[in-house]
């Protein structure tokens, strides 16, 4: 594995594609190159993740020649990022059929609050806890990065023109999906428990006619880098820290 790759494992396909426009776009980027792992099926959520990562283990490849891998989790229902840190180490120590994590220990990253890093024998670890705060929803997870850009009124009209169909009314789509589908909920004794929820609020007022994972990609590919660089500066900061270290 080159010094310059790094392996991506993530619960799902909107940190993918996300992650490859941003990477498109150079907000990821630095001179590193990203890959998937070679011969597993990409399969969805934490539990696949941590089988994979107990199982056939890519990273067991590395144990002789050293690489960096970058993993994205959520942080759900965890009390804070710390918490699913100690969760996602304890899962893998449990589960580990190759003796591969008993010696691994995640530290924080400084000035950070949701990254975490290992370094050992030229194997660079960093986990990213995507923690994006949605008002009224408890759960911290990547879709809600995707919310936090939906839901700035300084920009979200100007994204959703781009996604939209032509002579549609953003303002008023944009209403229909926070306000008017919220106050259904709400009037039928629910609310939004999980971001991704809400965002097939937005899908359904949009008539976006594709999943989520395109929803998310278009909405990121549509806003600007300044914006983005914002919204994702953890993730930023997380990636960086393997160019940080190629530079050394």
């Amino acid at each position: 594995m080159s010094p310059a790759e790094v392996l991506i494992i993530a619960e799902g396909a909107t940190e993918r594609e996300v992650g490859n426009v941003l990477y498109q776009k150079g907000i990821l980027h630095n001179g590193l190159t990203s890959r998937l792992p070679s011969g597993i099926r990409q399969r969805e959520g934490y539990d696949a993740v941590v089988d994979i990562l107990t199982r056939a283990n890519p990273l067991l490849a590395l144990q002789g020649t050293g690489g960096n891998v970058l993993f994205m989790l959520d942080q759900e229902d965890s009390p804070s990022p710390l918490d699913r840190k100690d969760q996602f180490l304890r899962d893998l120590q449990q589960r580990d059929t190759n003796d591969f994590w008993q010696n691994i220990s995640f530290s924080q990253h400084a000035n950070t609050n949701n990254i975490f890093e290992y370094q050992a024998n030229n194997l660079h670890l960093v986990l990213h806890i995507s923690n994006a705060e949605v008002p009224g929803i408890s759960r911290c997870d990547f879709d809600g990065y995707i919310l936090n850009i939906l839901q700035n009124s300084n920009i979200n009209q100007q994204v959703v023109s781009r996604i939209v169909a032509e002579g549609q009314s953003c303002q008023q789509l944009l209403h229909k999906a926070e306000i008017e589908f919220t106050n259904l909920m709400v009037s039928n004794r629910y609310s939004w428990t999980h971001a991704k929820s809400w965002l097939y609020a937005y899908i359904t007022a949009f008539q976006y006619r594709r999943s989520h994972v395109w929803f998310a990609r278009d909405v990121v590919k549509y806003t600007s880098d300044d914006e983005l660089r914002q919204v994702f500066a953890s993730l930023i900061a997380a990636w960086n820290l393997f160019s940080n270290k190629l530079r050394e």
